[in-house]
This record gives C-alpha cells, sequence and structure tokens, in this order.
C-alpha cells in the first residue's frame, strides 16, 4: 500500500549518523521517519552480525512424522531482517519422498486509521481529538514448506527456509540460540585444525531395491561438516536411481556344447547382463529344392550366410562337392562337369548357415540356446552392468548426496567428495539384483580424550618394551652366556653347552633330565632280542579237511618256474648326527607314555620344584630343526639308517648262471642252509 505525503530521505550511502535539530525551524516528517531508519540500520547491523535471517532464537521446535508427514511447529521467536519476531504455532503435513525446506513467509502491509480507527489521536480536549496521525507498517509472519514439484507463493511475502526434512526426517544443523559470527569462527577453526569428522552414529546401510532405486539407511548421530554441526535425529532413508554405466560387447565367441535335451546354457564373460543384443549360431538344415530349368543352373539356397553343403542327394543317387556341385555365392551350383539332377527335379540339399536366435531363460549371468551344430562357434552381443565405486557424503545443510566413480570393466576408480562435503561410505556396485552392494563405512570420526589417552599410555608401553629389548639383545649379544660371572642357560637347546666336554645329560622341554640310550636291532636276526621269552601255544586249530582233489591228473609234466621272494625289512628308527644325547631322549619322550620329571632348583635360600607332564607325539615325518645363535649355526639332521634286506630264490638247477638286481644294483646272492 502506498502512502499519500509519506517522506523518508534515508539513504545510507550518504553516511549521515543523525539529525541535529535546530531552534526556530520547523520540524518535518521526513526527519521523523529518518530517526526511525537510522536507529533500524544501526540494529540490523549489529543483529546480521550475530544472526542470520532464519536462525531460530526461542521455541519454534518441529516435529516431524517420518510415516505420515504431519509436521507440529510451537510458538516461538526467529531472527529476521535486524529483528527477533515472534511467530505462532501451526500444524501441516509434508510430502515424505523428497527434500522438503520448512520456513515463514515474511510480508510486510501498511495500516491506517481506516483500517484500525485506534490510530487516530486518543488525546481528549486538544483540537487534535480523533484526527488522523502516523500510519503503521505491520509484520506477518506464517509457517509454509516448499518441495519439489509443489508450488506455493504468496503475493508480496518471501520466503525464508529454517528446517530442511529429506525423505521424512528432520535435519538439524544446531541448537538455538545461533550466534552467527561467533560460529563463522568456530567454524573456522575446527574446519582449519580438524575438518570435517563424525562425532557419533551416521553409520550406512543398504535396505533394498524398490521400484528402480537403491534404498539406504544413514543412522542417527552427529557430525561437523566444514565446521558446522550437523544432527539426525533418527534414521534417514536415501533413495539413489540404479543407474549403472553399460558397456557393449561385441561377438563373444563360445563353442555350442548341448546337454540331453540338446540345449546349452550360455554363460557370458562379463555380468551382469543389461541386455542380449544378439545371438549368432551355426544350424543345419535339410531341405528339398527344385533344379533350375537348364543344365548347369545354380539354384538359390533360401537362407542367408550359408557356411557350407553337408550333402545333395536325389533318391540313392548321392552328389559329391567339387565335383558335381558348389557353393557359389550362397547357391548351388551345377556348372561343373559332373553328375547333376534333371532340369525341374527335386532334390534334398543339407548345408550348415548362421543364423540369429532369441535366447530363452535369460538371467543376469547367461541364457540358454538350442539348435546350434554341436561343437560350432557361437556369437553373442550384449549389453552388461560396469562395476562401479559410489560415494555417499552429506554436506553442512543435512543433504544426502551421492557421488558416482568413474566405472571400469576390473578396475573401477574410488571418487574423492568434493570441498564441502563428508564422505560417510563408500558403495561397491556390482549391480546385480538379488547381491546387495557392499557397503564400506569410511567416515572420519572423531576421537574422544578418554580414548587418546589411553592411546598415549598404550604407546609408552610399547616404547618401554621395545627399549628393554633392545637392551636385552645388547647385553646377550655381548656376553651371551655370562654377566658378572653368573653362567644362564635357559634350556632352549644345547647351544651354550661346552662342546669340548662330554656331556652326561639331555635337555628335553627346556628342562635338563638324565638321558636315554638306545640300542637298534635289526628284525628277522637270531641273535635279537625284541620280545621277552616266551613259549608257542595253540589257540586255535583245525586239523581236518572236507573235500580233496587230485593233482596233476593228467600227468603233464613241466619244469616248475623259478620263485623269487623278498622279506621286506621295514626300518622305523632314524639315525640322529649329534654330538648330544638330547635328541635322542627327546625323540623316547615323544613316542612313550606321559613321564612326569621334577626338577629342583635353587639358588640360595629359595627353592623350586616343578613337575612336567609331556604329551603324546606320533611323528611320521623326518624333522629337520634349525637354531640360529648370533652368527653360529647348528643344525640337526635326521637320515634313514642302511638296513639289510633278505630274499629267498627257489626252482633253479645245480650250476645255473644267475644274475641279481635290486633298485638297478648287481648283488651277489648268499646261500643259506
Amino acid at each position: 500500500m502506498t502512502l499519500k505525503n509519506y517522506y523518508n530521505r534515508f539513504e545510507p550511502s550518504k553516511n549521515y549518523d543523525k539529525s541535529l535539530f535546530l531552534s526556530g525551524r520547523g520540524l518535518q516528517s521526513a526527519e521523523l521517519n529518518e530517526i526511525q531508519e537510522y536507529a533500524l540500520y544501526k540494529i540490523k547491523g549489529i543483529g546480521d552480525a550475530i544472526f542470520r535471517d532464519g536462525d531460530v532464537i526461542q521455541g519454534a521446535t518441529c516435529i516431524v512424522d517420518p510415516d505420515t508427514g504431519h509436521t507440529t511447529i510451537e510458538a516461538g521467536a526467529v531472527y529476521l531482517r535486524g529483528s527477533v519476531r515472534i511467530v505462532s504455532n501451526s500444524e501441516f503435513t509434508i510430502p515424505i519422498d523428497t527434500v522438503v525446506r520448512i520456513g515463514v513467509w515474511y510480508q510486510e502491509t501498511t495500516v491506517t486509521e481506516l483500517e484500525d480507527p485506534g490510530l487516530r489521536d486518543p488525546a481528549v480536549g486538544t483540537r487534535n481529538y480523533q484526527e488522523p496521525g502516523a500510519a503503521r507498517t505491520k509484520i506477518a509472519l506464517n509457517w509454509d514448506y516448499q518441495a519439489e514439484g509443489v508450488t506455493a507463493t504468496q503475493e508480496g511475502a518471501e520466503f525464508y527456509p529454517i528446517y530442511a526434512v529429506d525423505n521424512g526426517v528432520l535435519i538439524q544443523t544446531a541448537p538455538p540460540p545461533q550466534l552467527d559470527a561467533v560460529n563463522s569462527a568456530l567454524a573456522r577453526y575446527d574446519r582449519e585444525s580438524n575438518g570435517s569428522y563424525v562425532v557419533n552414529g551416521l553409520k550406512v546401510r543398504f535396505l533394498t531395491n524398490d521400484n528402480g532405486e537403491q534404498v539406504f539407511v544413514i543412522d542417527d548421530g552427529k557430525a561437523h561438516v566444514d565446521g558446522y554441526e550437523i544432527e539426525l535425529p533418527h534414521s534417514l532413508r536415501s533413495r539413489f536411481d540404479i543407474d549403472p554405466d553399460l558397456q557393449s560387447v561385441e561377438s563373444e565367441p563360445h563353442t555350442f556344447q548341448a546337454d540331453e535335451n540338446g540345449e546349452m546354457i550360455i554363460g557370458l564373460n562379463n555380468r551382469p547382463l543389461a541386455e542380449v543384443s544378439d545371438v549368432d549360431i551355426t544350424v543345419e538344415k535339410t531341405i528339398t529344392m527344385t533344379h533350375g530349368s537348364f543344365t548347369g543352373a545354380a539354384d538359390p539356397i533360401p537362407d542367408d550366410a550359408v557356411l557350407s553343403i553337408i550333402q545333395v542327394r536325389q533318391g540313392a543317387t548321392l552328389y559329391s562337392n567339387g565335383e558335381d556341385y558348389r557353393l557359389q555365392l550362397g547357391a548351388v551350383d551345377w556348372s561343373l562337369s559332373g553328375a547333376e539332377p534333371a532340369p525341374g527335379s527335386t532334390y534334398e540339399i543339407t548345408y550348415q548357415a548362421r543364423e540369429r536366435i532369441t535366447p530363452t531363460d535369460i538371467t543376469e549371468t547367461g541364457f540358454t540356446i538350442s539348435g546350434a551344430v554341436e561343437g560350432s562357434l557361437v556369437l553373442v552381443d550384449y549389453v552388461w552392468s560396469m562395476p562401479r565405486f559410489d560415494l555417499i557424503t552429506i554436506d553442512r545443510q543435512g543433504t544426502v548426496r551421492r557421488i558416482k566413480g568413474i566405472a571400469h570393466p576390473w578396475r573401477p576408480s574410488i571418487p574423492r567428495p568434493p570441498s564441502g562435503q563428508l564422505a560417510l561410505a563408500y558403495i561397491e556396485q556390482n549391480w546385480f539384483q538379488d547381491a546387495k552392494p557392499l557397503v564400506m563405512n569410511n567416515a572420519i570420526h572423531a576421537i574422544p580424550m578418554s580414548d587418546i589417552e589411553r592411546m598415549r599410555a598404550a604407546i609408552n608401553d610399547l616404547y618401554d618394551l621395545l627399549a628393554q629389548e633392545k637392551l636385552r639383545n645388547d647385553a646377550n649379544a655381548q656376553e651371551p652366556s655370562a654377566k658378572k660371572g653368573v653362567f644362564v642357560d635357559p634350556f632352549f637347546d644345547d647351544d651354550m653347552r661346552d662342546q669340548g666336554l662330554e656331556q652326561t645329560a639331555a635337555i628335553v622341554d627346556q628342562e635338563l633330565t638324565l638321558p636315554i640310550a638306545a640300542e637298534v636291532a635289526d628284525i628277522g636276526k637270531a641273535s635279537s632280542a625284541w620280545t621277552l621269552p616266551y613259549e608257542l601255544e595253540t589257540i586255535l586249530e583245525q586239523p581236518l579237511q572236507t573235500m580233496d582233489m587230485k593233482i596233476n591228473p593228467y600227468q603233464a609234466f613241466e619244469p616248475i618256474p623259478a620263485k623269487t621272494e623278498i622279506i621286506l625289512n621295514v626300518d622305523r628308527w632314524t639315525e640322529v648326527e649329534t654330538n648330544w644325547s638330547s635328541p635322542v631322549t627327546r625323540r623316547f619322550s615323544m613316542f612313550s607314555s606321559p613321564i612326569t620329571r621334577q626338577v629342583v632348583s635353587g639358588w640360595g635360600w629359595a627353592s623350586r620344584t616343578q613337575s612336567t607332564t609331556t604329551r603324546n607325539v606320533l611323528l611320521r615325518t623326518q624333522v629337520d630343526e634349525s637354531n640360529e645363535l648370533l652368527n653360529s649355526n647348528t643344525r640337526e639332521a635326521s637320515f634313514m639308517r642302511p638296513i639289510t634286506q633278505r630274499f629267498t630264490v627257489r626252482g633253479f638247477a645245480p650250476g645255473e648262471t644267475l644274475r641279481m638286481v635290486f633298485d638297478g644294483i648287481d648283488i651277489e646272492p648268499e646261500a643259506q642252509g
């Protein structure tokens, strides 16, 4: 509304600071209006330095039902245009499948005495009583929302967004009151020192595929993005289109190998399959053709891309390829000098040709075809979805975005978050319908001071242990066995024993014990005693028989073939090359029943008794052990010892010359009575 006789000469560019009223001069209405503008302009400058338009100062709490979109906003105070303004409560319903901005409409109207009679001069008894005076500017604030596809306007009003709602989830940026200048300084300090990070929560999880979209769930939590705090009071669902990058493959070769039903499942090299463009196979057909009306005519075959002619037959006559006919330009050419069907007669032809077919049972990995020649080439043209890495980010307004990476058949690149956005998770897209995309939460998290303190203590302990280990290694390197006249042997092995003296003890399981001597006896020798003295006793005997048969009933006599029998001597003992008795003792300790040994050691007044029980171990393989001490190297090697093999030879005549070979070696047998 435009007022008549209203004057206001306030111009900030003139840099007028205040009005100076002089005596004897009349007061102008424009000067009064300028005084108000000076004050409002200065207050707005201070307010804008602290707040920004749309900051909630008090109340105005927004509650959104994520299932229905019903929104309730309580009354409160909001900073707008240089002043804190009161706004009443409101309720409405917003869409829950898009991003919605909730704010207020700011509208100014002019009110005069015509709209409000109370503005007339109330001074009773004066000449100006009930006369019109100054008009008023009225400010109206109304809650409303804006969303994509929703057009909401008010004539003469301006919309100021305050809250953001993403798919029914309210995104809170900072709690009131918000001091914009202070927040900017803190944000700059936080951004330069720490960057963007997650305080807690905000874990990304894949939910499902729905109507061509991927649905992800972002847990409730809090984060600092570019120094500004954002908070999700509860989980947020984000939807992104399923839009893979496609690649075309032409003439991928396969060999047709039919199953018992004459079909073959083609498994494609690249998956998942998006579209099958073409399948080209080799088919074999037998058809009846009519020879041309003259001798030597060429009969066209009714198929394109004919590869070869298998045979041509007319009744009992079988024509020869290359002599009677040939394949020429997709036709049977009878111009050769050989035999030929009579003009106008019919004959059968069997040929192979390339043919495009439509596959069946198409899946993400392949499809089924039939009708091709066994062992023939199948060429497939198709389109497949290449793998890709996507990045889910969130900005300082709480808007969740998906940054698409560069797809590649085997080496897709991982995108980086743009400036001003916090990376929450990487999504490894394989584009299979039944397989979930792999979500890798890689957000940078703030570390509490308690965790940092524990890490500091752990690092100090690590340095302490490392220092102790260095000191121990240095002492062992300089004096490995004796320190101030004290000899120390941990009994790990025989490395620290005096090799110049005969040792009468053995080391087993880090214990010093008496040795076990072993004596090996060969099996089969009369002098070997493998068991205690014994006497044979008959336990089961069957002296009878129930049948008989003639020996050589036809009196056929032939020389009895010679017979050779080897008595295999199996040795289960290995020879150990060592200067100590420990390996032999350790071998018996491992094979024998549990042994309990007591070791008593003492130093001064203190003594210790230890009882150790060894375990039964069945050794099945040859053992090589190597122990290294500084620059010395000791090796214990086990070998199979030589053993005598016995054999018996029968059936040779006296004086007959024999040559015996065992494992490629000539041997001289010894006769035994």
